[in-house]
């Protein structure tokens, strides 16, 4: 009776993510071969992005560092090593997920004019979760 629940449950279930995406007002976009997903201000966001992080391979998360405030606005650019641009957005809030194909990447962040860039390495089933902090003021 519990796996006949489960497999008439499940699939309602998966499929409401879609709808949840739509209902907190989140869209994935694309960007060349880069499908990408920014917010996270407000509860439905969070918990939409908390449904979907698992379908991407990247994970960025902006903060102030000490407060426990969360950034939004923050200009993000992921190039490769050589240089060649993969992302260049603006995210709608303090989470962005993206999915790339493995390799070193730059990733740079800037929240007004405060740059900090970090390196990420992607590849296989590895999930690469990067934090960016800038000090108060």
């Amino acid at each position: 009776m519990k796996k006949l629940y489960l497999a008439l449950v499940l699939p309602c279930v998966l499929s409401s993510f879609p709808a949840l995406a739509e209902q907190s007002g989140l869209q994935p976009q694309t960007q060349g071969d880069v499908s990408f997903v920014s917010g996270g201000v407000g509860i439905d966001e969070q918990n939409t992005l908390r449904a979907m992080q698992s379908d991407y391979n990247v994970s960025l998360l902006f903060s102030v560092q000490g407060t426990g405030e969360y950034l939004s606005d923050v200009k993000v650019t992921i190039t490769d090593t050589s240089g060649n641009v993969y992302l260049d957005t603006v995210a709608d809030g303090p989470k962005l997920f993206a999915n790339l194909k493995a390799g070193r990447y730059i990733v740079t962040a800037n929240q007004d004019g405060r740059v900090v860039r970090k390196t990420a390495t992607v590849g296989g089933k590895h999930r690469t979760s990067l934090s960016f902090t800038w000090p108060q003021g």
